[in-house]
């Protein structure tokens, strides 16, 4: 009797084992998925605003040889900031810490590789805008300011505030 209760024992427990690491396994697998459809989300968004931004600005054929460069910086930028971001959330989900030193590297990191970004779309634009008449350089600013994340909006906004500029609130 013994020997069947240890049996039974140990069978429910190797049971119960593999039913929390599959459930472990499913959960991961499951946040993966959630991040991979919302990456996706991200860039069917970009795409659908870097369409729309073209479509505003009314390019004309001289101009279009402009855009190609511009629209592959903002690209790379947005998949360089989603790499980036991907990363810190495998190293979260695998349960690794950072210590403050190790979080604050990390950020000077990202805020180089987000200004070396900057940098190639400035780079990459400064052709596209020098192309554009008056009426679309208005339009340009009004449609990029949709390209940026919320924060960077956001900061924008306020820098325009207090240099005495209007804000631009996408009503224009």
């Amino acid at each position: 009797m013994k020997r069947i209760l240890v049996t039974a024992l140990a069978t429910a427990f190797v049971a119960a084992s593999t039913f929390a690491i599959a459930a472990n396994d499913n959960q991961q697998s499951s946040r993966a998925e959630r991040m991979q459809h919302w990456a996706a989300d991200r860039e069917t968004m970009l795409d659908a605003k870097l369409a729309g931004m073209k479509a505003g600005l009314g390019l004309t054929a001289d101009q279009e040889k402009f855009w190609s460069p511009f629209e592959s910086a903002v690209k790379d930028a947005d998949k360089s900031r989603m790499d980036a971001m991907g990363q810190m959330m495998r190293m979260r989900a695998q349960g690794e810490r950072m210590s403050p030193i190790d979080h604050l590297e990390a950020m000077a990191d990202r805020l180089s590789q987000g200004a070396t970004n900057v940098k190639k779309i400035a780079d990459a634009a400064k052709p596209l805008y020098d192309s554009l008449d008056e009426s679309q350089k208005h339009k340009f600013g009004m449609l990029g300011r949709m390209l940026m994340p919320e924060r960077s909006r956001f900061a924008m906004d306020m820098m325009h505030h207090h240099m005495g500029e209007p804000e631009h609130d996408g009503a224009e």
